[in-house]
């Protein structure tokens, strides 16, 4: 019989490794924090409606891939054509930037200026080159100092709330790979074979139920194979003898249980996967779990008396004197998420867990996104007819400066441990999209149970934009 895989968290990543655990029939345990499965891409029900924690659109250039979740979904599934815009000087611009709709939009002094600063960079460029050492950099000599104030680079300070010279360009290569201003114009005219993947547009969902149908899906496939997934069920301490982790403690109910363990794929944040061990890790590796940082996002959902406040899936809202950043409508996914007639709006407030947004009251929270939404002529006060608040305190891997050094320097404190696996959006802190949680959990499967498989943690290290 083989030794039973203890799985820590129940994202797409663990969820996914779970039901391929479970399929092969290896014995496979399950523990959650959340009262249910899904992690950042799970769905909840409220007054009627299903909300997502954020927007999600699944798409992946591997086949594979996409039937793994299509075999999770049991034909619960739709396609759906991707809109996505960014709201701006009062008008909307499609995201990805289309040339014709820039330069209808843009005040022409700006668009000038767009233009002059592009060429102006691709000169200087070839004159002296400005090396990738931030996302400021890359971006601005792809598309010039107009683009990047007025877009770039305020929604991205907006958004990670440091300024985009402290951001690493890694992340910058994930999120548009490949663009600058001249390829704006170039795919606006013509249709090349190699398309970034942000500029996919078709992308599958569920019909009913959210997002987190997927990780339901998988739960069911697990316990149809004999495992179990224990839900309310927080990591709180790695108990570790020599090279192995002997056990894991966990509270549910309100009190500590120990389980012994054999085998660990753990899903949690590396930095807190560090932080739990037993007996401690050094005090220089417990200073770069520190160091590596999560930004929070609190998601404030607006029920609403309306048919529809607009038909994209999300929009990007960049300018400064808004707090929220980004906002998403989940009735154009799947028209099963609102009541007929009814529309709601979710808002997102990135944060860090403990500051003072993520601190605020849910009513004053409430009030600023509405006003904000209000502000911009997009709702109306009046048409609020209910709301709720989930606070999420990681959300985004945090890619600033410093991170690839603490982050290795965490991997290589864990490698030395013989039965774990850290792996995941979460447990390899890097910034990637569903398909790549669900390819990595996947790998580790299969590593798992036929002893060798496609390494996981090279998931998503590619230049490719990921959404």
């Amino acid at each position: 019989m083989p030794e039973t895989v203890h799985i820590l968290g129940g994202g797409l990543a663990g969820m996914s490794c779970a039901a391929d655990l479970a399929r092969s029939g290896t014995p496979v345990r399950v523990l959650e924090a959340y009262p249910q499965v899904g992690g950042l891409a799970q769905s909840f029900t409220f007054d009627g409606f299903v909300c997502d924690f954020g927007p999600h659109r699944f798409h992946s250039n591997r086949a594979q891939i996409n039937d793994h979740a299509k075999v999770a979904l049991a034909g619960n599934v739709h396609d759906r054509i991707r809109l996505s815009r960014i709201f701006l000087f009062k008008r909307f611009f499609h995201y990805p930037l289309r040339a014709g709709n820039v330069i209808t939009n843009l005040p022409k002094t700006v668009l000038v200026r767009a233009f002059v600063d592009y060429w102006i960079m691709w000169v200087r460029q070839k004159i002296k080159p400005i090396p990738d050492d931030s996302f400021e950099s890359y971006i601005r000599k792809r598309f010039g100092d107009t683009l990047y104030r007025i877009f770039f680079g305020t929604y991205t300070e907006k958004t990670w709330q440091i300024p985009p010279s402290q951001i690493s360009p890694d992340w910058a290569s994930q999120r548009i790979t490949l663009l600058n201003l001249w390829d704006v114009v170039k795919k606006t005219l013509t249709r090349p074979k190699d398309v970034p993947r942000t500029y996919v547009s078709k992308f599958i969902y569920p019909r009913e139920g959210g997002i987190g149908s997927i990780a339901k899906g998988y739960q069911a496939i697990v316990e149809k194979g004999g495992g179990t997934v224990v839900t309310s069920a927080p990591v709180r301490k790695m108990k570790v003898a020599g090279h192995r982790i002997v056990a894991v403690v966990y509270e549910k109910d309100g009190k500590l249980v120990e389980e012994k363990v054999a085998k660990v794929v753990s899903t949690l944040p590396v930095n807190r996967l560090v932080e739990m061990l037993d007996p401690p890790a050094p005090p220089a590796i417990l200073q770069a779990a520190k160091d590596l940082k999560h930004k929070a996002i609190v998601f404030v959902y607006l029920l609403l008396d309306k048919e529809q406040v607009t038909p994209d899936h999300w929009v990007y809202l960049p300018e400064k004197h808004l707090t929220i950043h980004r906002i998403s409508e989940f009735k154009n996914f799947a028209e099963s998420m609102c009541p007929k007639g009814k529309t709601l709006v979710c808002a997102e407030i990135t944060c860090s867990e403990g500051d003072e947004r993520w601190s605020r009251t849910d009513a004053d929270l409430i009030d600023v996104s509405i006003r904000d939404l209000a502000t911009i002529g997009l709702i109306k006060k009046e048409e609020v007819r209910g709301s709720t608040i989930r606070r999420v305190p990681y959300a985004y891997p945090l890619y600033d400066l410093a991170y690839r050094k603490n982050l290795q320097t965490l991997l290589g404190h864990l490698r030395p441990i013989t039965n774990l696996i850290s792996t995941g959006r979460q447990g390899l802190f890097r910034y990637g999209n569903m398909d790549h949680s669900i390819a990595m959990g996947a790998r580790v499967a299969k590593t798992l149970a036929t002893g060798q498989g496609p390494d996981h943690g090279e998931v998503a290290t590619e230049d490719e934009s990921f959404d």
